[in-house]
């Protein structure tokens, strides 16, 4: 299996069944059991690895384009000074 830095799991499609352009390094096999109990305790779904996968993966994608949207450019190519 995959391992990223923290040494948690990553999502792989060989024991998971996902397909291969669903695999993120970004979520990681804990982040996926934490997501699907927040999923089952806070809201009673019960979601498999599928499609806590798609949800978790659209947040961070969502929170990724919000995030950079809002950088001030100039901050950015400041950096040197």
């Amino acid at each position: 299996m995959t391992k990223c830095k923290s040494n948690s799991t990553l999502i792989n499609s060989n024991d998971d069944g996902l397909p291969e352009d669903l695999i993120n390094p970004i979520v990681t096999r804990e982040e996926l059991e934490r997501f699907k109990k927040i999923a089952r305790d806070d809201y009673g779904v019960e979601l498999t690895d599928k499609q806590a996968y798609e949800q978790a993966a659209a947040i961070v994608t969502f929170f990724e384009g919000l995030i950079l949207k809002r950088i001030d450019p100039n901050r950015l190519s400041n950096n040197n000074e």
